[in-house]
């Protein structure tokens, strides 16, 4: 009957719960019981790496990168091998890793070509009424810091409201970039956003452009019967429509190629060649504040996102081109952070996590160079 019906799927209901809370318990448990009677609170460290595949690491099978810091947490500690990203892209992906639940509950998800945020100035992002894991540690008395990467959205209806702001979902602390790295953030490369409309629009202004010049040509020559004041309002229609979208499309790296701390802009545009060493900083300077703790670090790496840009110190050291380049100083970063656990003493009283965003961009290429990560085991690309 339709009421036993009810009663069954309530019934599957409720004992899910219980079982997902018991599970719940027993994982804190036995991570953090042994030391629970010393350390109640233990500070947590998470490292989120951008488009690095499974297998791009050594502990995971990879013979040709060096990844020695990232291993030693493999070989200190364990090492998942069924710990599966929610979506292959970023906002989504971030926004469960953020929030424990699937993206689409959130409204993080799309079907669209637009999964992922698009703009610094867009309105959307990760809802307020979301609850972060930096919410329920801070309400635990934790201390909560993100350096690195956001992409969960800045502002709802005004430039500084901040509604999506890392600040309003829980950290304490935000230095690095509320967007993410694209080609138009490094001059030399290929523009990267809504490349195929860009083409579009740039066909549109050039027929527009021909068209004024066809109809001034022709009036000055007698062969076309125009007024000038038609020549000018076209004119004058064309360069409103090349403004329209080239103030946002010509400027992507002043728009979103930015750097915050809290509220506060420190750069615009960001210069990469020493955002690395900004991060790195950033992070070791948030440990050495807080090593009385608990405190919660969330190290969202700019690495191995596209266009890959490292630094001088890393360029042609890898037997992996540039990408290798790039997890090897991603690697460095790990090691220095760890190093400064273990100089302030905290090494014992922190839970570290290290982890990727989603899989490899294999479809990223620069010609027939890959620029995209190795998936291991996996089928597909991101």
């Amino acid at each position: 009957t339709l009421a036993s019906h009810v009663c069954k799927k309530l019934f599957l209901f409720c004992f899910r719960r219980y079982l997902l809370t018991a599970l719940t318990s027993c994982l804190f448990w036995n991570t953090f019981g042994s030391s629970a009677a010393m350390d109640s609170k233990p500070n947590i460290l998470l490292f989120l790496a951008d488009d690095l595949g499974i297998g791009d690491i050594g502990c995971y099978g990879n013979n040709t990168i060096r990844t020695p810091n990232i291993d030693r947490l493999a070989q200190e500690g364990v090492r998942l091998t069924h710990h599966i990203a929610a979506a292959p892209l970023c906002t989504p992906s971030r926004a469960a890793f953020l929030t424990g639940r699937y993206p689409i509950r959130s409204g993080m998800a799309s079907s669209n070509r637009y999964r992922a945020l698009q703009w610094n100035a867009g309105s959307g992002g990760l809802p307020a009424n979301e609850t972060t894991f930096a919410r329920l540690l801070q309400q635990q008395g934790y201390t909560t810091g993100l350096i690195g990467k956001w992409h969960q959205g800045v502002n709802c209806e005004s430039f500084n409201d901040h509604c999506h702001h890392p600040l309003s979902h829980g950290f304490d602390y935000f230095y690095g970039m509320p967007f993410t790295l694209l080609n138009n953030c490094q001059e030399n490369k290929p523009p990267e956003l809504d490349v195929a409309l860009q083409a579009k629009l740039w066909l549109y202004s050039q027929i527009i452009i021909l068209a004024v010049l066809t109809l001034t040509a022709g009036k000055l020559t007698g062969l076309i019967s125009i007024r000038w004041k038609i020549i000018a309002c076209f004119t004058l229609m064309g360069g409103l429509f090349f403004i329209s979208w080239y103030s946002s499309y010509g400027f992507v790296q002043y728009w979103n190629c930015i750097l915050m701390r809290n509220h506060d802009v420190t750069e615009q545009p960001m210069r990469l060649e020493r955002t690395a060493s900004l991060m790195l900083k950033e992070a070791v300077s948030f440990i050495k504040r807080n090593k009385h703790g608990p405190f919660l670090l969330f190290v969202s790496f700019l690495h191995v996102h596209t266009p890959l840009f490292t630094t001088a110190k890393f360029l042609g050291k890898s037997n992996h081109g540039l990408y290798g380049d790039n997890v090897e100083e991603m690697d460095w970063m790990v090691g220095k952070i760890l190093d400064s656990l273990d100089k302030e003493g905290l090494k014992n009283h922190t839970f570290t996590y290290f982890a990727s965003d989603h899989g490899g961009h294999l479809e990223a290429q620069d010609g027939p160079t890959q620029l995209g990560g190795w998936n291991g085991i996996y089928k597909g690309r991101k």
